[in-house]
């Protein structure tokens, strides 16, 4: 049995989440009527075919143990620097957790609150924390929404709004719900897909500014993930901070994703990206940290462990 239009309209209105997880519905489903012409044109490569970049459920179920049982605190050719990321933590618990503004629930004077879907209790006090550390002049999203909410409440607080912002989100509906009427016009807010907004704008960058992504999550031809990947990372500043949001490594993406068809792959370019890659390192591993420091992150930030999320922060070192 499904809701009628009218109970959802009536609990959107009266919870933020709901109204989320309502426009992200309705923005997959518009999805699907676009691209269901194509279905036809599929072949002899139906999703879960060798061929298909799509995974097989029934192959993936039957090999569970080995795909999400093991989890390695190592990946052949990158580097975790896991001293230095301990050291990180640390540094964040004694100079700017103690500090941080956020509450659970939407509060007068901030727009970002942790019980939302997007990005959570990890996510938002590594962005948070890594602000503060990085004192950045310039922070370019590609991807927007509550994140853009941290870093704009963090700008305003610790930084009296100096940090240059720029938003590039082609479906900006839930920004444009977060920001005030001051952020749109002191932010840059390019309402467009990574693939057209000018190079320029990412070397511009320098080192200690941040390019945050949380993008399609899914590398194919044409697709943000091997714009960001193939052209944008490469022409980045030494000193750039990079973050990927919804990366889980040396996990694999959660086991519900996979059956829920989240095909995403973006995870496993990064990886191949960094292996023996002396041009990048890893400086924060949100996942990494929550599994395997899970009783330092417990003791000095524990509403991180509310919920770790799945940031990944590098850095470009030459």
């Amino acid at each position: 049995m499904s809701a009628s239009p009218e109970l959802l309209d009536s609990l959107a209105a009266q919870h933020p989440e709901i109204a989320e997880l309502i426009a992200e519905r309705n923005k997959y489903r518009d999805a699907l009527q676009v691209n269901i012409p194509h279905f036809s044109n599929l072949g002899d490569v139906p999703p879960g075919h060798y061929y298909s970049p799509i995974p097989s459920i029934p192959d993936i179920r039957q090999d569970e143990a080995r795909l999400f049982g093991n989890v390695s605190r190592t990946l052949p050719g990158i580097e975790f620097n896991e001293d230095a990321q301990v050291r990180l933590v640390e540094e964040f618990a004694d100079k700017y957790y103690g500090q941080m503004p956020f509450e659970p629930h939407k509060k007068d004077g901030l727009r970002f609150y942790f019980e939302n879907v997007m990005f959570s209790y990890g996510d938002a006090t590594s962005l948070y924390c890594m602000i503060r550390h990085l004192r950045p002049r310039r922070i370019v999203e590609i991807g927007s929404g509550f994140s853009s909410a941290v870093s704009l409440d963090t700008n305003d607080l610790f930084f009296d709004g100096q940090i240059q912002c720029t938003f590039v989100e082609p479906n900006n509906e839930r920004l444009l719900s977060l920001l005030t009427e001051k952020d749109k016009v002191t932010s840059k807010i390019v309402k467009s897909l990574a693939q057209d907004v000018d190079l320029s704008v990412f070397a511009e960058l320098e080192a200690n500014d941040i390019l945050f992504v949380d993008s399609s999550h899914v590398s194919k031809i044409g697709s943000d993930v091997n714009r960001i990947v193939f052209e944008i990372l490469p022409i980045l500043a030494p000193g750039v901070h990079v973050h990927f949001h919804d990366v889980f490594l040396p996990l694999e993406y959660p086991p519900q994703w996979i059956y829920e068809g989240r095909a995403w792959n973006e995870a496993y370019l990064l990886r191949a990206f960094l292996q023996y890659n002396s041009a990048f390192e890893v400086v924060l591993m949100n996942t990494f940290m929550g599994h395997f420091h899970a009783d330092l992150m417990n003791a000095r930030m524990p509403l991180f462990m509310r919920n770790p999320g799945a940031s990944f922060w590098i850095r470009k070192t030459r």
